[in-house]
């Protein structure tokens, strides 16, 4: 049914043309995600501001209006990139409910497990290194971060829980930064189980005992 000339740009076979999602061709979710995938290996290479669009375009194989069609902008672009594939808050629901003085361990278990998967760990390396060098990706890990631990320290009857948070906080992203972003070999070395056990009882300690 024929509603007027605005709805012909649902069917149209250019590539550049704006789609709306419901006119979306099944290639388009391949374009879509060729781009993701090109632009956050590049972002995570070079940086935000060396990574151009024509770059990132080149890289995926497509026009670099594309990305303009599909993105908004570079900076579109760089906040899709930053979207994690699933919610901290989900993977750490298990820490959240445990008795207090489990919720430390279940943290870094949960957390090691996560980041042990390659696509996962592919995505924490690009926030990793983008984060360094740009304040939209910095902003996006510090939201990250403290979005997973918050459920975590929520409800524990502890005093200045936003210092703990913090200290769990610092716990967390050095353990990234050194395993999966400087590649400290000892730190590469450990086994799930062995950072288990030497960084739960800091973070649980930083959750319930004493900071003084």
């Amino acid at each position: 049914h024929h509603r007027g000339g605005a709805d012909h740009r649902g069917t149209h076979d250019d590539a550049g043309a704006p789609m709306t999602p419901r006119g979306r061709r099944p290639g388009d979710e391949d374009t879509r995600e060729r781009i993701l995938a090109s632009a956050r290996r590049l972002f995570a290479q070079r940086g935000f501001e060396r990574a151009s669009m024509r770059v990132i375009a080149r890289d995926a194989e497509v026009d670099p209006a594309l990305i303009v069609h599909y993105f908004g902008s570079k900076q579109g672009l760089l906040e899709q990139c930053l979207k994690l594939p699933l919610d901290p808050r989900v993977v750490l629901s298990a820490a959240a409910q445990a008795p207090p003085d489990q919720r430390g361990e279940l943290l870094v278990r949960a957390l090691v497990a996560a980041w042990e998967r390659p696509e996962l760990q592919q995505h924490l390396l690009g926030m990793l290194r983008t984060g360094t060098s740009h304040d939209t990706a910095r902003e996006a890990l510090q939201r990250t971060l403290h979005d997973a631990v918050q459920p975590v320290v929520a409800g524990l009857a502890i005093d200045d829980p936003d210092r703990r948070s913090a200290l769990v906080m610092s716990q967390i992203a050095g353990l990234a930064i050194t395993r999966y972003f400087l590649q400290i070999p000892e730190v590469v070395a450990l086994t799930p189980d062995e950072i288990i056990a030497a960084v739960g009882p800091t973070v649980q300690r930083y959750l319930t005992g004493p900071l003084d």
